[in-house]
């Protein structure tokens, strides 16, 4: 069962509900919990993660060879037959397009888009450089901005904060992943970052987008101070310096000099740390 559910990456749905219901609830200053039910961020969250998990499915299905060599542990989809394995994509992709149609008309383009996209992806796209970078960070990026779509009243600058945040992270991490996975991707004809320039050189383009990440966030976190008073002031820059500006600057530093694998996996959680203590960032509005 473990195994079964490992497919769905269940740490990163949840991620992705809570932070889509954190900002639809606390970034809108007359928000309550009916409100938000009211418009819709159930459904939200729900074809947000079925989108998600198509993709995880679908990539696993297309990635089954060269996990053998990327992953210590390849995923269980192999012992699906291709019946249970069409039955699962395609009850995402209805509930999905539920989701969307009960919401309006642009979440429904938005989750054909996404499915689409995320489709392509694993097939091909996931190969060439960059371009399966941007993809995962620009879906990242509209899963939180998408909420400005169910109330106008959502505070515009920290919904741009919070998005761009997500997808400029997301960004990084799926280059760091692209050098951890970079045996088994050259094994099987892909043109990835890593493969296309070297580790080295792509150590150093993620050194720099760190850093470019963290000067963006100081500059933000600098006028999110205004929405503070008092103690709640320290409390909140405290919070962001020890848990997500630190930790980011940590993993800045070590980019520059990691050349294994097992590092490179460390990178990547420590990344998914930091996503997860930006989340809850959340919680201070």
């Amino acid at each position: 069962m473990s195994s079964y559910l490992k497919i769905y990456r269940p740490l990163n749905l949840f991620f992705i509900g809570l932070s889509q219901i954190l900002c639809a609830y606390f970034l809108d200053r007359y928000a309550s919990f009916t409100s938000v039910i009211e418009n819709g961020v159930f459904w939200l969250i729900l074809g947000t993660v079925s989108c998600a998990s198509f993709g995880y499915w679908v990539n696993d299905y297309y990635d089954q060879k060269r996990d053998i060599i990327n992953k210590k542990k390849p995923s269980h989809i192999k012992y699906y037959s291709r019946l249970i394995i069409n039955t699962h994509l395609i009850t995402f992709v209805l509930v999905a397009l539920t989701s969307g149609y009960l919401i309006g008309i642009w979440f429904l383009s938005l989750f054909s888009f996404t499915l689409v996209l995320l489709f392509l992806y694993s097939w091909r796209l996931k190969d060439l450089p960059l371009i399966g970078n941007l993809i995962i960070s620009m879906l990242s990026f509209y899963s939180i901005y998408s909420i400005t779509m169910l109330s106008s009243s959502v505070d515009v600058f920290l919904i741009v904060h919070f998005s761009l945040f997500s997808g400029l992270i997301t960004f990084c991490r799926e280059i760091i992943k692209d050098v951890e996975d970079f045996e088994g991707d050259r094994a099987f004809g892909s043109q990835t970052l890593p493969i296309r320039f070297g580790k080295k050189i792509i150590n150093n383009v993620v050194y720099v987008l760190l850093l470019l990440l963290i000067s963006l966030l100081i500059f933000s976190y600098y006028y999110q101070i205004q929405y503070f008073q008092g103690a709640l002031k320290y409390i909140f820059c405290s919070y962001c310096v020890l848990f997500i500006v630190i930790p980011l600057y940590k993993a800045a530093i070590d980019i520059r000099y990691t050349n294994n694998k097992s590092d490179y996996n460390s990178l990547s959680l420590l990344m998914k740390y930091v996503i997860f203590t930006g989340i809850l960032s959340i919680l201070f509005f």
